[in-house]
């Protein structure tokens, strides 16, 4: 039984606390327009989260920037049999996200520049059906991340800059899952094992239940603060050519006291799993974990061939090879629960950015855009918890410049996979077949580690499928500079 508990928490808990893309890039307005380049811009107050150092070129004493982006998400899954009516698909019912800005930055003399930024750089959300095939390894998250940074440029000479800021960063998630896959084989095994122990008189409550999630468990953290930096370098190497390199630090988010809650299909099912044991105690008690944050480093190039014109290439390394795997561990031993777990295996990324804008009047400036992102999901740990893929945007976007010391920003991307579809799976463990095939093998006479071997093979089942992926983004965002 402890086995069972086991691998029940571990199928609760181990993926969990991640979304696909949790870094977010849509932190510009301006910016969002001209496919996410920055580090090799004067942005004045922007530069703040690309490059530190280009804050330093800031013309105005001050300058202020904020914004808010809408992020409207589609996902279709369908498994790969298809093969006639053995084919399931399913549509995600994501909400609008909505990452937002503000920085400010103060020049109080041509060469230094203090700034303060303020923006969500990760989170991400996924929400499915609650009774859906794959509701054993998802039904909806979000996770949400905050962070504070206060900066400091200095112009060393006239082309050359240097910048560095104290990333300060918090954050929470909510999850929910069900503790079994959905659907009459879980609900004959159930029935089964009620049988076996006496209480046959309680099967008909689950035979009868019909393709709905009996019980799921719901997660929730608040993660302490990490500090991490931001530096940057910018050199004018001549009127038209500027390059710029930024680096952000890695940061390590820790959930102490993370509480979870399980909601039953009924009080009746409640009732009679809580008397066979299948259910472990995670509502009783708090867990602690550990999600990292990658390190970012951009190379970037921009490129003005005429006062009305400039050009700019960003070149990102993502570190993702700091997720090698999770850990959960339940801070209350009276529990008796083991710590969990889970393999990760992420790979490090690259992300292509390229953008350009004109400038054919003081009024009124135009950008496009666009850039690829690789996915740091290998296929066989490929989900819908995160459906991850390579990503190819294109954007587009326009600034008013209404008064001398205003300005107002607005953009459109549209985000699509660099494949039609990706195709992957899922290391899954049922627990109810691991409890099933176990019990009959120590009843057969095997030894307790055969036993478990055998169960543990009988009980994988990957969840395998093709997924299509799509969003769209919004953005708009305000400009005082004097």
């Amino acid at each position: 039984m402890k086995k069972i508990l086991l691998l029940l928490a571990a199928a609760l808990l181990s993926p969990q606390l991640h979304a696909e893309g949790y870094q977010v890039n849509n932190l510009s307005s301006r910016q969002n327009g001209m496919g996410h380049v920055g580090t090799a811009l004067k942005l004045n107050s922007e530069s703040l989260w690309f490059n530190p150092a280009a804050a330093a070129f800031q013309r105005s004493k001050f300058d202020l920037s904020a914004g808010l982006t809408g992020i409207y998400s589609y996902v279709k899954y369908n498994n790969i049999d298809y093969s006639g009516e053995n084919r399931i698909s399913a549509e995600s019912d994501n909400k609008i996200s909505t990452p937002m800005y503000v920085y400010f930055n103060y020049k109080p003399t041509d060469r230094i520049g203090v700034g303060l930024a303020f923006n969500t750089p990760f989170g991400s959300a996924m929400d499915w059906n609650d009774n859906w095939a794959g509701a054993h390894l998802i039904q909806n998250i979000r996770l949400r991340a905050y962070q504070v940074q206060p900066t400091v440029s200095f112009k060393i000479c006239k082309g050359l800059a240097v910048g560095a800021g104290l990333a300060i960063a918090w954050g929470d998630f909510d999850l929910a899952r069900s503790m079994f896959p959905v659907g009459a084989a879980t609900n004959a095994t159930i029935a089964g094992i009620l049988t076996s122990q006496g209480m046959g008189q309680y099967a008909p409550l689950f035979t009868n239940a019909g393709d709905r999630a009996l019980v799921s468990a719901k997660l929730k953290g608040d993660s302490q603060v990490a500090v991490g930096v931001n530096v940057g370098l910018m050199w004018d190497i001549t009127e038209e050519w500027t390059v710029g390199f930024s680096y952000r630090s890695r940061l390590n988010m820790k959930v102490k006291r993370g509480t979870a809650d399980l909601d039953y299909l009924s009080p009746e099912i409640r009732q009679v799993l809580s008397r066979t044991g299948l259910i472990p105690r995670l509502s009783e008690g708090t867990f602690n974990t550990e999600l990292p944050l990658p390190t970012n480093l951009t190379w970037a190039a921009s490129f003005r061939p005429t006062p009305k014109w400039e050009f700019a290439v960003d070149l990102q390394w993502v570190g993702w090879s700091a997720y090698e795997d999770l850990n959960v561990s339940f801070n209350e031993p009276e529990l008796k629960i083991e710590d969990i777990y889970s393999v990760k295996n992420y790979k490090n990324t690259l992300a292509f950015r390229f953008g350009g804008e004109y400038k054919p009047c003081d009024f009124v400036q135009a950008r496009l855009g666009m850039y690829v992102d690789e996915s740091p999901v290998r296929s066989d740990y490929l989900n819908p918890e995160t459906p991850s893929m390579t990503k190819m945007a294109f954007t587009a976007g326009f600034t008013l410049n209404p008064a001398r010391f205003l300005s107002l920003d607005f953009a459109y991307g549209y985000v699509t996979s660099a494949d039609p579809e990706r195709t992957g799976s899922y290391p899954y463990t049922d627990p109810l077949t691991y409890s099933v095939v176990y019990q009959q093998a120590v009843a057969g006479g095997a030894a307790p580690e055969a036993a478990a071997e055998t169960a543990s093979k009988a009980a994988e089942q990957p969840f395998s499928g093709n997924y299509r992926l799509y969003a769209h983004t919004f953005s708009v965002g305000v400009r005082f500079h004097f």
